[in-house]
């Protein structure tokens, strides 16, 4: 299976990398992110993908989910009076 070079870019930066195998790019990126993809526009945050094999392509991905809020606990819900 070949190998990949993932990275998260946020503003133009590289903030994560990871080296993945993997059956194709796509799934290099799911693996390495743990989260939903989709093919990139123009988003900040993005997720860029290089073959190992030499050639070096380069594929550009983005998060297709959102990530999900943390749960609020009781101590975390609004007051509320009743009259």
């Amino acid at each position: 299976m070949p190998s990949y070079e993932v990275e998260e870019i946020f503003a133009g930066q590289v903030v994560v990398t990871h080296k993945v195998v993997a059956p194709t790019p796509f799934r290099a990126a799911k693996l390495a992110t743990n989260r939903e993809i989709t093919l990139r526009a123009a988003e900040v945050r993005w997720i860029r993908v290089f073959e190992q094999d030499g050639r070096r392509r380069a594929y550009e991905y983005t998060f297709s989910d959102r990530p999900q809020p943390a749960p609020m606990s009781s101590l975390d819900s609004p007051i509320t009076r009743s009259r």
